[in-house]
């Protein structure tokens, strides 16, 4: 059973608002469960269509990420919920959630502009502000202009 986090609260209003803006900001203090429930809430209520991708600003924190998520869903790893990073993937054609660095996602919009099969990107950790964090978020912003069904939220500290 999942431990209840202040999040639990907002999510249905957040899942509404994607739903009908496709874009939002989140601000909630660390440790509210931003990074864990809100991929598996958007996922659960059909919020999107295609993979939601959740950017992370470190290695450690998207494999961590994964793992927990995947836990707490009762999911294998690589299934589901999976993760990428540079050297290290564990993720399958089966993969709905995928947290993934900045790196990797600037790469994978190199060689696929459109984000083809994506329904979502999450940018988590947005207050720690650096140059590629604020470049995936441009890019995505773009990305918007020609793909309007994607949805994008930025979720900060």
């Amino acid at each position: 059973m999942k431990m209840a986090l202040p999040i639990d609260d907002v999510l249905p209003p957040l899942v509404a608002a994607v739903r009908d803006r496709r874009c939002c900001v989140l601000v909630a203090p660390p440790g509210a469960g931003k990074t864990t429930r809100v991929p598996g809430a958007l996922l659960d209520a059909g919020a999107v269509t295609g993979e939601i991708i959740v950017l992370q600003p470190r290695r450690l924190a998207a494999r961590l990420a994964a793992t927990r998520v995947a836990s707490e869903r009762g999911v294998e790893l690589g299934g589901e919920v999976g993760y990428e990073v540079r050297f290290d993937r564990k993720a399958s054609a089966a993969t709905k959630i995928r947290f993934v660095t900045e790196g990797v996602l600037t790469r994978r919009l190199l060689s696929d502009p459109e984000l083809k099969g994506v329904g979502c990107v999450i940018i988590d950790e947005f207050h720690e502000r650096h140059l590629d964090g604020d470049l995936a978020l441009a890019l995505v912003a773009r990305l918007r202009e020609s793909r309007p069904e994607l949805a994008l939220i930025v979720m900060s500290a």
